[in-house]
């Protein structure tokens, strides 16, 4: 028995020595390089230069746009890049919405990218422009690539085109109807439809218009008639004009409630 506890007690002050060993070693190294690190970053090692720079997830931007911007040098000192910098660099870059940008030891830079996906094209003093989601204004190279999507007109128009493209995409027969969409005052919208139809629509209460506008077009077929305006800017009513006819003179305006 005694045998045995001198053998533990051998035992624990080895771990003890060791461990000592192993904290003084490794405070060691960090005070070597704490004081020393302008010296590191200066110091020109095929070890710790940079060899490789990867660029993941960009379709628009170009690997030579984001290497250009990045400020990134291939066989720098790869400790040396403040990698907060280059991912602010990175995203000032239109096409760009977030950046992660990582240091893979011993030679390579990640870069992985988010790009802004655009949601409609805006028609801004005879300009046509990409908006994404955040509103934000994209160059207009390469527009004829997303022709397909929704078109806004005027001023601040992309900064409520999400949430305006998000209601009347609940209402997937007037979406299809959607010619393009008018912001008025940069309070409401109108917006035009099939057949020349505008629509003027309420500052507040979008979906309740859209779903009345639905309901009219389903069960009345006025989107097959010969109409101008449909005025839904009170929600307790709907008025309805007409278009001029062959004569010139413009038809009754008809209300309904």
């Amino acid at each position: 028995m005694d045998y045995r506890k001198s053998v533990l007690r051998h035992i624990i002050f080895l771990l003890k020595n060791d461990l000592f060993l192993f904290v003084a070693f490794g405070g060691a190294i960090f005070a070597g390089v704490y004081f020393n690190w302008d010296k590191i970053l200066k110091t020109k090692s095929d070890v710790f230069c940079i060899k490789k720079i990867e660029f993941d997830g960009n379709e628009r931007v170009s690997d030579i746009l984001l290497l250009k911007t990045s400020g990134l040098r291939y066989k720098s000192n790869i400790l040396a890049p403040s990698l907060e910098t280059v991912k602010k660099r990175l995203e000032n870059i239109a096409w760009i919405r977030s950046v992660v940008v990582q240091r893979r030891l011993p030679d390579k830079i990640y870069v992985m990218v988010s790009e802004r996906i655009p949601i409609a094209i805006l028609q801004l003093r005879h300009k046509l422009y990409l908006v994404d989601v955040d509103g934000k204004i994209l160059e207009n190279d390469g527009i004829g690539s997303f022709s397909n999507l929704p078109i806004v007109i005027g001023e601040g128009a992309e900064k409520e085109a999400s949430r305006f493209l998000n209601c009347i995409e609940k209402f997937p027969r007037l979406r299809k109807q959607l010619v393009f969409a008018i912001r008025i005052g940069k309070r409401r919208w109108n917006m035009k439809i099939n057949r020349g139809i505008t629509v003027k629509l309420p500052e507040k209460g979008l979906t309740n218009a859209m779903r009345i506008l639905e309901e009219i077009s389903d069960s009345n077929g006025f989107f097959n008639e010969d109409i101008s305006i449909i005025d839904l800017r009170m929600l307790d009513r709907v008025i309805i004009t007409k278009a001029p006819r062959e004569d010139g003179k413009l038809t009754n305006v008809n209300e309904k409630k």
